[in-house]
């Protein structure tokens, strides 16, 4: 568990270093107060594992924010004052983003997941974990290889 707390908190860090690098992108000194505020509330978000995961989707969220020069929802707003899982529904994905993960899945296909999916070892669940771009393609490349009989 250590461990995991660990890359969790590593992954975080790393964020981090991204957005500071890229605040830049930001031509709005109010977008950059914003952006500096939602990281001091993430940094303080490392109680649970559930709620470092949490948080670590957030700051995913805001680097492509920072990336793209432009804050969208939730971060054109300050943090809000309550705990972290109580914002789960702000991220893209509403409810998935609070522990739902493949409910989306269902809700989408109905009973016939794609075939993707269906051939997939672990059920399309990497899948359903991945964060779904608004806009462009997402790409997905698997190279497996076979013991030789």
């Amino acid at each position: 568990m250590a461990d995991v707390a660990e890359d969790l908190n590593y992954d975080c860090n790393y964020n981090m270093f991204l957005t500071k690098t890229m605040m830049g992108n930001l031509t709005a000194v109010n977008d950059r107060e914003k952006v500096v505020r939602w990281m001091r509330k993430l940094a303080t978000c490392n109680r649970t594992l559930a709620e470092m995961r949490l948080r670590n989707d957030f700051m995913y969220y805001l680097v492509l924010n920072v990336q793209n020069g432009e804050l969208r929802p939730p971060f054109t707003e300050n943090p809000p004052q309550g705990p972290l899982p109580a914002l789960a529904h702000l991220l893209p994905g509403g409810a998935e983003a609070a522990g739902d993960e493949g409910a989306w899945i269902d809700s989408a296909f109905g009973k016939q997941k794609p075939m993707l999916y269906q051939h997939s070892p672990d059920g399309g669940a990497f899948l359903a974990a991945q964060p779904i771009p608004r806009c462009g393609a997402f790409c997905y490349l698997a190279v497996v290889s076979r013991a030789k009989p």
